[in-house]
């Protein structure tokens, strides 16, 4: 009984110093009851996140851990991964992440994805016990979306991505509605040069068509990234080239195009180079910032 009471005592003392305005005279009770209710409110308030010590296996992966306010909260990822203020620890690459180096970094929580990262690497991580979450491919914007929901909830970040996904809905939404056209122009979108690759019906990529006026004139083809010929795309014709600067996409592949006189895009000069990173990360935030730039780029 000593001992009991010896321990509330010392509660007591802990609250008086966080709370000064709670005097001593209190009933005993009614003090027992606000360490009770403090307790709760401590627990209810997550002050302490669910997981602090998380590597990140592909960039866009880290990049919606930072949406999530997660930063200080990722430890390490690869080298193409942002850094952001502070630099983090680095891994590997996407595609050949270091398994001794995940290890060594001791984290409870990993984030992989099946578009970026290969199942054999992931299939090892979970052998070894690690805690590895991974995330879906990317079809759509919806996709997008709801993939980083998911993530959100499952680091206990749920309210935060609703609030994040509701705001940049309301903005893409004002973005669209203010241009609306009846003649949309054809666009092709080079995201590999040797050999060329573009963007087809199954890429969130091929989604940004609708907030430019555009159609992708290769969006019938039921793929995200499908291997096309210089002749098809004269074949088509486009009005606008969108080249995604992805390694081997740079702006000698402008002078490539500028040969083709007959391509209208040509013809009009309307053949634009874009930054991987403005395009391709899949967050919602990215997503909006894409269209940004690409409205920017084609002054829209």
């Amino acid at each position: 009984m000593y001992r009991r009471i010896e321990k509330i005592t010392q509660k007591e003392n802990i609250l008086l110093f966080l709370f000064p305005c709670i005097h001593t005279s209190i009933h005993r009770y009614i003090k027992k009851l606000s360490i009770f209710l403090l307790i709760i409110f401590l627990f209810s308030c997550n002050l302490f996140a669910k997981y602090n010590r998380i590597i990140s296996l592909a960039p866009s992966a880290t990049e919606s851990l930072y949406e999530l306010g997660l930063y200080d909260n990722v430890i390490a990822n690869t080298v193409y991964c942002s850094d952001g203020i502070v630099k983090k620890e680095k891994i590997g690459t996407v595609t050949d992440p270091s398994i001794e180096k995940i290890i060594s970094l001791n984290p409870d929580l990993i984030v992989a994805t099946k578009e970026g990262n290969y199942k054999t690497v992931i299939d090892k991580l979970v052998r070894l016990k690690l805690t590895v979450y991974v995330m879906e491919p990317y079809s759509s914007f919806e996709d997008v979306c709801e993939n980083f929901q998911k993530l959100a909830d499952y680091t206990d970040k749920s309210d935060t991505a609703k609030q994040i996904i509701t705001d940049v809905k309301k903005e893409i939404l004002q973005l669209s509605e203010g241009t609306k056209k009846t003649n949309k122009e054809k666009i092709f979108w080079e995201v590999g040069a040797n050999p060329i690759f573009t963007v087809g019906s199954q890429s969130f990529v091929n989604e940004y068509n609708k907030y430019i006026n555009g159609i992708n004139v290769f969006e019938n083809i039921n793929m995200r990234y499908p291997n096309i010929s210089a002749e098809s795309v004269i074949e088509k014709n486009p009005d606008i080239i969108l080249l995604v600067n992805m390694g081997d996409v740079s702006d000698q592949e402008i002078a490539k195009w500028n040969k083709y006189k007959n391509i209208t895009a040509v013809k009009n000069n309307k053949i634009y180079l874009l930054e991987a990173d403005d395009i391709f990360t899949p967050t919602p935030k990215k997503f909006l910032n894409g269209i940004k730039v690409l409205r920017n780029k084609l002054n829209i």
